[in-house]
């Protein structure tokens, strides 16, 4: 509560000389459309601010206290959404209140050099892979928890866009947060004393080009950074790269990517170098740190006759990771297979969605390709937002 409090004062400060109310649009884990605030002053500053509040319940079948409580409902997110324009600069910021955490999700700055080009300089999203989005719905895919899908880090970009072609420039100096700090948006390389890992991301380089048709948009991404160890004050490398295509036809939507990724930390001697441990939301688990990935999904709009229903689109979602070298606990295949839909009224907007998954960290897995014996398992999550 301390930290909201003061966040609030800004917000009612700011919102003393209000003179017209705006709509717009800004992304997030849920991709929603939300309306916003605008406020403007003799400076002929804007400030628009959003939000969402949500409640989510899950129901997981492998788990014996959610098969006897059928599940469980729960709090689940309060946010902000901030957008400011004063002159030729933009701000743009979010921020999440979990029950239990909050951290950002973004926050930069934007200069807009051309009508076509602009300068991003702070807490933004990485060009990598599928962009906003490799996923369709509210559970994002299984690179997102691999840190190579909706990742945000600290640094500077340079995003190109016509027709033709989106062209992305980035230099990322370090992740969002310190790496100690698992309370975070983004999945990245954390350190955590009990378990002996002391390794985190730093100057990271991604070039992404993407070239754009009628209906269908193709792509490449290339990803390149060190790996600092805290303990042996040595160096590493991660890279990644992948190829990914988006189509769209009538009222279907398409999404495939496929490439790989690589970790090569420098650890102490004896320690294991085939598997880094990885952190978002307050919790890590370990990865493969070699493998090969595969993501195909598929969504379509569904017109509807219920009046109570302004949008509803049904979607599945599939990915393949495939680690590329075997030791001890590490070496399985992690597949994750998601079946969903999303219903929008109004300033609502549900997601019902079966997440099913082999050696998968958040259904029942140890981490992602990892060494597990068991098979399919599944878990229910329904979320339901008030988008503002």
């Amino acid at each position: 509560m301390k930290k909201i409090f003061p966040l609030f004062l800004v917000v009612i400060m700011s919102l003393i000389p209000v003179e017209s109310i705006a709509t717009t649009q800004l992304a997030g884990l849920e991709k929603p459309v939300s309306g916003n605030l605008t406020v403007e002053d003799s400076l002929k500053t804007n400030l628009n601010i959003g939000g969402a509040v949500r409640v989510n319940y899950s129901y997981k079948e492998y788990d014996k206290q959610s098969e006897s409580t059928l599940g469980s409902l729960e709090f689940e997110l309060f946010r902000l959404n901030v957008t400011s324009e004063v002159g030729q600069f933009k701000l743009f910021a979010q921020y999440r209140w979990y029950s239990e955490f909050s951290m950002p999700e973004y926050a930069y700055m934007s200069f807009d050099l051309t009508d076509k080009s602009e300068i991003q300089l702070g807490l933004n999203k990485v060009p990598f892979g599928v962009l906003p989005y490799s996923s369709f719905g509210y559970w994002e895919s299984i690179l997102y928890h691999l840190g190579l899908e909706d990742d945000n880090d600290l640094g500077l970009k340079y995003s190109y866009a016509d027709e033709q072609w989106d062209i992305d420039l980035g230099f990322y100096k370090n992740p969002e947060l310190s790496s100690a700090n698992h309370a975070r948006y983004s999945f990245d390389v954390v350190t955590e004393v009990e378990k002996n890992e002391f390794n985190h991301e730093v100057n990271q380089f991604n070039v992404r080009v993407q070239k754009n048709y009628s209906n269908t948009s193709l792509g490449f991404s290339l990803q390149h950074g060190n790996l600092f160890n805290e303990q042996t004050s040595e160096t590493g490398e991660h890279s990644a790269y992948a190829a990914h295509l988006t189509s769209s036809y009538d009222n279907w939507h398409l999404q495939f990517e496929l490439g790989s990724y690589q970790y090569k930390p420098k650890n102490q001697q004896g320690q294991d170098t085939n598997k880094v441990l990885i952190g978002a939301f307050d919790n890590t688990f370990y990865v493969a740190s070699e493998a090969d990935f595969y993501l195909f999904n598929v969504s379509r709009d569904i017109e509807t006759s219920f009046n109570a229903i302004d949008k509803m689109s049904c979607y599945n979602n599939f990915g393949m990771i495939k680690p590329k070298r075997s030791s001890p606990g590490v070496g399985n295949t992690t597949l994750q297979n998601l079946l969903g839909c999303t219903l929008k009224t109004d300033a609502i907007t549900t997601y019902v969605e079966l997440i099913s998954g082999v050696n998968s960290a958040f259904v029942n897995g140890p981490g992602i390709g990892l060494i597990d014996d068991k098979s399919w398992s599944h878990r229910i999550n329904i979320n339901v937002g008030y988008y503002f």
